[in-house]
């Protein structure tokens, strides 16, 4: 997909790509039609050989003096904008952790609390679910810098992300431990 990507903005032809974009909508068009080319140059070879081919994307960033955007494009190239009723996006298994985003972020939380949140939310699901695990790439984009500053990756045995998630476990375990007995 990225390869595909990076193809159209080398092709110094009309192609479009990419660096002709002008607003953020514009790169989820192309990269849901990259999508798209790719499921129907590769789709019946990996249906041949039982491989489904699926792939989604969560694309945010801004263009010039664009709103900072967010989409969610999906394996079929089509795709959705965050908005008031979407305020967030999650890849991939969401039902173990997108309690705690739900309970957490609002409109008004830090990034740096979100950022937490992020990361306790995929603790969740990877104690949840064998299917999902290590690495965590995570970046963090601060409205109209249009730069990329913090970027990380979190691997097994990480110092931070292993103290986060034993904090939120010993946490968890003394907020239970505190709820009103159930009278019967």
């Amino acid at each position: 997909m990225i390869g595909v990507l990076n193809q159209r903005c080398d092709a110094g032809d009309s192609t479009p790509n990419l660096w002709g974009a002008h607003t953020m909508f514009d790169v989820a068009m192309l990269v849901a039609d990259a999508m798209r080319d790719i499921e129907r140059r590769d789709g019946v070879y990996l249906e041949d050989s039982d491989i489904s081919f699926n792939s989604s994307f969560i694309l945010g960033g801004q263009i010039g003096s664009e709103r900072l955007r967010l989409f969610r494009i999906y394996s079929e190239g089509n795709f959705i904008e965050a908005g008031i009723d979407t305020p967030f996006f999650q890849s991939g298994e969401t039902k173990y952790g997108k309690p705690i985003i739900d309970r957490v972020i609002t409109p008004a939380t830090p990034l740096a609390d979100a950022t937490k949140c992020v990361l306790v939310s995929f603790d969740m699901t990877m104690r949840s679910n064998l299917s999902v695990g290590m690495p965590i790439d995570l970046i963090c984009y601060e409205l109209d810098s249009l730069k990329v500053d913090r970027r990380r990756r979190l691997d097994h045995g990480d110092a931070y992300f292993t103290a986060l998630s034993r904090d939120w476990g010993d946490g968890t375990k003394q907020v239970f431990r505190q709820l009103p007995e159930l009278l019967w």
